[in-house]
C-alpha cells in the first residue's frame, strides 16, 4: 500500500521534487541548500569536479589560443589532460571506490562518472596527435558536451522534479547511443590496443567509448525497471537517434536515386551537349532547410567530411589512424550513410564540379597544392580612397596571414569577390621584411612560374612567389607560398572599382562598397580601416563608431567585418582627364538610348525562377506580334505551342538553373532571349572541354550581340548569374533587366536599349557614367586619377576579347600589350611576384616601363608625358649644375 500510495503522489504532482515527497512521506525536512550540497559530502565528488573544470578549461583555452598547434604545447596539454585522469583513477582505486561490479557499489557511482569524464577530455586531446576520429563535427561537440552537463547533473538527480528527470534522462540515452557508435567504430583497434596497455597505458582511452556505452546502458535499463516515470524520458532518447539517422538516410538515398536516374535519361537525349553533372545538378533538388543540409553534406563526403570505415581490413589497426593534418570532419550521419549506401554514382571530378555550383563553394574546391589548414588571418589593413566626382574608388587591402601548423609549410590561397566592373590594378608581396610589386606579364606566364616554384623547387628548398589570377563573376584568385610553420606573411592586393550609382526623385546616391574576402580564417582578425575622399562627401551614411578624422577622411579600428559601405550623394561629373601616351580619360553621364528591334523568334530559357503567370504572359504577348514565333529549349530547340504550355512549364521549371544554348539561335539579329537569374549556375570555365564549350566557338563567327531580356526579382534586383553575365561582358549578349511591363512596351514600341559601337567609348552602368578616349591636347593637364584609363582599358579589352574568349588561343599580342599599358589583370594578365631579379629573367617575364605601374595610395601611378619628361632633365641638370659650382667654389 505504501508503494502504490507514493506512485499516486508522484501521479498526482509530477512537478514536486522527488526528494520532498520523500520527506513528506517519513515526515522529514530538507532545506534546497542542503539537498544542493548534498553530492559533495563525499570529498573524492568535490575534488572530482573541479579537476573536470580544470580539464574542461584546459581544453577549450587550447582551443581558442593562438598557440594551437604550435610547437609542443599540443602533447604539454595532454598530458595535463591523462596526469589529471589517471591521478583521480588511482584515487578512485585507492578508496575503494572504483569496482568492477558498480551496481553493488551505487555509492561511489557520481565519481566514477566524474572519472569517465576526465578520460573522455583525455582521449579527444590524444586524438589531435593520432586521429583515431576527425575533427568533431559542430553538432556533434554540442551533443557531447550537452551528454557530459547530464552526467554531472545527474548527481543531484533526487532533487529534480518528474519532468526534469525525463529531461536528463532522455539526453543520457542519446548519450548511450553515441557512445554506442564511437565504441564499434574503434573496435578493430581493440585487440592491438590490449598488449599496448602495458606500456604507458595510453592505450586505454580506446576503451573510453566502451566503459560509457556500458556504464549509461546498465544505469539506463536499471533504473527504467525500477522508476517507471523515467521510461518515458528514456525511450524518446533512445528514438530520435533513430528517427534522425532515417531522415537523413532518405534523403542521401533520394539524391543518389536522383543521380542515378538522370544518368541514365542523359544517355537517351537528343542533345548531349552538357555534361552529366550539369543534368544532375539542374534536376537535384533542394527543397527546405533539411533537404539543402543533407544534400551538402552528401557532396562533401569525403571532402569536408570522413567517410569513416568499419571493419576495413586495409586500416585493421593503428593503420587506420590518419595524420593530424586531415582537414575532414567526422559526423556520424554521414559515416553511416556512406557505409550502408556508397556514393558510386560521381566521379571525383563530377563531386568537385557539384560543389562548385550547388554550394557556391569555389573558393574551397579551388586547386590547392599545398595545404592551408593551419593558416589564419592575423590582421587586415584597409586603405581607400574615393573620388565622388568621377565615381571611382581605389582600396588597397593588406593581409597579415599566421601559419599555426607546427612544422608545416603551407600555401595561403584567398578569393576577392569585387564589386561589378573592378579591376585588380597591384599587389605586392613582402620578401625577406621588404614590399616587392608585382610585375604583369600573361596568364601562362605567371602560372608556369608559379608552378614551378611551389611543384618542383620547394622539394630543395621554398621560395617566394605569389599570383592573381582573373576569375569569372566578378572574382579574383590570389595564391601566396611558402607560408612556414610559426611564421606571417604579408600581402597587398589593390582593386580599382566604380560606385554605384542610384539615381532618386529626391538626390542621387553613390556606393562605395569593399571587397568580400575568402580565405584562411578570419574570425578572430582585426583590421585597421583609413578612408580618403578627394572631395569633401555629401551627406554621408557612415557604418556606427567610424570617426571622422576631418571632413575628407574616415577611419576605424575593431575587428574584421567585411560588410560595410559608404554611401554619399552624387556630385556633378568632373571634365578634367587623365593622360596616358597622348591619350586623354574623361568621364560623361551615361545617357541610356534605344535602337530600333523587331523581334522573329523569342526564345524562353525557362527555370525555377520564373513564375507561371511571367511563362503565360510571355507566350501570349509573343503571340501578339505579327511572324513571331516562340521557342523553348527542352532536349532541342521546339516551337512553344499553346496546347503545351501547361507540361512544358512544368518540366522546365525542373530545373534548378538553366544554361541556353545560345548557339544554337539561327538568327542573332533578330532574335530575342528571355530568361530570368537563379541563385546557381556553373561559369563558363567550370564547361571547359565539353561539347557545350566547345560549340560556344561557334560565336566568334556572330555579327552583333543577341538581345536578352532577363527578369527581375525582388530579390535579385540586378544580379546576374555569372553564366549570363561573363556572356554580357563579352559582349555576346546585350543584357537589360526589368519586369513584365518593360518587356511589353520594348516589344510593342519595338525598340531595344542599345549598346555603344564605339570603340573610343565604354559603359559602365554600375556607375552610371561611360569613359570616353580622345587624343590629349598639348597643354591639358593630367588631373583626373589613373584609374580611368584602368577601368576603360579593362573593359574594352573584354570587349575586343569576345565571342573569341571561346577559341583557342584568343590572346593576341596587341591585347597583351593594351592590358600591359593599364597594369590590370585580366583573362589574359596576372600579376605575379618572385623573389628575384633571376627569376624574373629565367621565366621571360620582363617590366614594361611604357605604361603604367602597381596603383598605389602615394601616387597615382602616371607616366609622365614628353614635356613633362623634359622639365625633370631640366630640374636634374639645375641641381647638378648647382652642387657642381659649390664644389669648384670650395676648391
Amino acid at each position: 500500500m505504501k508503494i502504490e500510495s507514493k506512485e499516486n503522489q508522484l501521479k498526482a504532482d509530477s512537478e514536486l521534487p522527488i526528494a520532498q515527497t520523500d520527506n513528506i512521506e517519513y515526515g522529514l525536512s530538507a532545506s534546497p541548500r542542503s539537498r544542493l550540497l548534498e553530492p559533495f559530502r563525499d570529498s573524492t565528488f568535490g575534488l572530482g569536479l573541479v579537476l573536470l573544470l580544470i580539464s574542461g578549461g584546459a581544453y577549450l583555452v587550447y582551443d581558442f589560443s593562438e598557440t594551437r598547434k604550435e610547437s609542443a604545447m599540443n602533447n604539454v596539454f595532454f598530458m595535463l589532460h591523462y596526469a589529471l585522469a589517471l591521478f583521480f583513477s588511482l584515487m578512485l582505486l585507492t578508496g575503494n571506490i572504483l569496482h568492477f561490479h558498480w551496481k553493488q557499489y551505487p555509492e561511489g557511482r557520481h565519481s566514477r562518472w566524474l572519472g569517465l569524464l576526465l578520460w573522455l577530455i583525455s582521449a579527444y586531446a590524444l586524438n589531435r596527435n593520432m586521429s583515431v576520429f576527425q575533427k568533431s563535427t559542430s553538432w556533434l561537440c554540442w551533443a557531447l558536451v550537452l551528454v557530459g552537463v547530464a552526467m554531472v547533473l545527474y548527481s543531484w538527480k533526487e532533487s529534480l522534479t518528474v519532468r526534469m528527470q525525463q529531461l536528463l534522462y532522455a539526453v543520457l540515452a542519446v548519450g548511450w547511443w553515441l557512445f554506442a557508435y564511437m565504441a564499434i567504430y574503434v573496435c578493430q583497434l581493440y585487440i592491438i590496443s590490449i598488449p599496448l596497455l602495458l606500456g604507458l597505458g595510453l592505450s586505454v582511452h580506446t576503451f573510453v567509448p566502451l566503459l560509457f556505452a556500458i556504464t549509461l546502458g546498465k544505469r539506463l535499463w536499471e533504473d527504467a525497471k525500477r522508476e517507471e516515470h523515467l521510461r518515458l524520458g528514456i525511450s524518446v532518447g533512445l528514438s530520435v537517434p533513430l528517427l534522425a539517422i532515417g531522415l537523413f538516410l532518405s534523403g542521401w538515398i533520394r539524391d543518389l536515386n536522383s543521380m542515378e536516374q538522370t544518368r541514365l535519361e542523359a544517355t537517351i537525349r537528343k542533345t548531349s551537349d552538357l555534361p552529366d553533372w550539369v543534368l544532375i545538378a539542374q534536376q537535384l533538388k533542394q527543397n527546405g532547410a533539411v533537404s539543402s543540409w543533407i544534400t551538402n553534406r552528401l557532396l562533401l563526403s569525403n571532402r569536408v567530411y570522413a567517410q569513416g570505415h568499419f571493419f576495413d581490413d586495409s586500416s585493421w589497426g593503428f593503420g587506420g589512424l590518419t595524420a593530424s593534418d586531415d582537414v575532414r570532419e567526422h559526423d556520424p550521419l554521414i559515416v553511416i550513410a556512406s557505409q550502408l549506401f556508397p556514393i558510386d554514382v560521381l566521379s571525383n571530378a563530377d563531386q568537385l564540379a557539384l560543389l562548385k555550383v550547388l554550394m557556391g563553394n569555389r573558393h574551397g574546391s579551388e586547386e590547392k597544392f599545398w595545404t592551408g589548414r593551419h593558416l589564419a588571418i592575423q590582421d587586415i589593413v584597409s586603405q581607400v580612397r574615393i573620388w565622388p566626382q568621377f565615381r571611382v574608388s581605389y582600396t588597397e587591402q593588406t593581409f597579415r596571414i599566421r601559419n599555426q601548423a607546427r612544422n608545416t609549410t603551407e600555401e595561403a590561397l584567398l578569393t576577392f569577390h569585387m564589386p561589378p566592373g573592378s579591376v585588380v590594378s597591384s599587389m605586392s608581396l613582402w620578401v625577406n621584411g621588404r614590399e616587392e610589386p608585382a610585375r604583369l606579364t600573361t596568364v601562362a606566364k605567371a602560372d608556369s612560374a608559379y608552378r614551378r616554384i611551389v611543384n618542383v623547387e620547394s622539394k630543395i628548398i621554398a621560395r617566394d612567389p605569389s599570383v592573381v589570377y582573373w576569375q569569372e563573376g566578378n572574382r579574383v584568385t590570389v595564391r601566396v607560398f611558402p607560408c612556414l610553420a610559426g611564421e606571417d606573411r604579408r600581402v597587398k592586393l589593390g582593386i580599382t572599382s566604380p560606385l554605384t550609382f542610384k539615381s532618386s526623385p529626391m538626390a542621387n546616391r553613390l556606393t562605395y562598397q569593399v571587397p568580400y574576402v575568402e580565405g584562411p580564417d578570419a574570425s578572430s582578425a582585426k583590421e585597421l580601416i583609413h578612408v580618403d575622399f578627394d572631395s569633401t562627401p555629401i551627406n554621408i551614411t557612415k557604418p556606427w563608431l567610424w570617426q571622422a578624422l576631418n571632413s575628407k577622411t574616415l577611419t576605424h579600428q575593431g575587428r574584421y567585418n567585411p560588410d560595410w559601405q559608404l554611401v554619399f550623394d552624387a556630385p556633378n561629373l568632373s571634365t578634367d582627364a587623365f593622360i596616358l601616351n597622348n591619350q586623354a580619360y574623361k568621364t560623361e553621364s551615361l545617357i541610356p538610348e534605344n535602337e530600333s528591334f523587331t523581334p522573329t523568334d523569342v526564345y524562353l530559357d525557362v527555370n525555377k525562377s520564373w513564375s507561371q503567370s511571367e511563362f503565360k504572359e510571355a507566350f501570349q504577348m509573343i503571340q501578339r506580334q505579327p511572324n513571331c514565333r516562340a521557342w523553348v529549349f527542352d532536349d532541342g530547340l521546339k516551337e512553344l505551342d499553346e496546347t503545351e504550355l501547361e507540361p512544358t512549364y512544368k518540366r522546365l521549371h525542373k530545373q534548378e538553373f538553366s544554361l541556353f544554348p545560345i548557339y544554337r539561335i539561327q538568327n542573332p539579329a533578330t532574335a530575342l532571349l528571355i530568361t530570368k537569374s537563379t541563385d546557381i549556375s556553373p561559369t563558363l570555365s567550370d564547361l571547359k572541354n565539353s561539347p557545350f564549350a566547345e560549340n560556344l566557338g561557334q560565336l566568334a563567327k556572330q555579327q552583333v550581340p543577341i538581345r536578352t531580356f532577363c527578369y527581375r526579382s525582388d530579390d535579385q534586383p540586378n544580379n546576374l548569374t555569372p553564366y549570363l553575365k561573363t556572356l554580357a561582358e563579352l559582349s555576346v549578349l546585350n543584357v537589360t533587366t526589368g519586369y513584365s511591363f518593360n518587356l511589353t512596351q520594348y516589344v510593342n514600341s519595338h525598340e531595344f536599349p542599345c549598346q555603344t559601337n564605339e570603340p573610343a567609348l565604354i559603359e559602365l552602368p554600375e556607375a552610371g557614367i561611360a569613359i570616353r578616349e580622345t587624343s590629349s591636347q598639348p597643354d591639358q593637364a593630367s588631373v583626373a586619377p589613373d584609374h580611368l584609363a584602368r577601368l576603360f582599358t579593362y573593359n574594352r579589352l573584354l570587349h575586343q576579347i569576345g565571342r573569341q574568349y571561346f577559341v583557342k588561343n584568343y590572346q593576341t599580342e596587341a591585347l597583351i600589350q593594351e592590358a600591359q599599358q593599364a597594369h590590370i589583370v585580366s583573362p589574359i594578365s596576372s600579376l605575379v611576384v618572385l623573389e628575384t631579379a633571376a627569376d624574373y629573367d629565367r621565366f621571360g617575364i620582363k617590366k614594361d616601363n611604357s605604361g603604367l605601374d602597381n596603383a598605389t595610395l602615394k601616387q597615382e601611378g602616371a607616366v609622365p608625358e614628353p614635356h613633362e619628361w623634359a622639365l625633370l632633365i631640366m630640374l636634374a641638370s639645375l641641381i647638378g649644375w648647382l652642387i657642381w659650382r659649390k664644389r669648384y667654389a670650395l676648391n
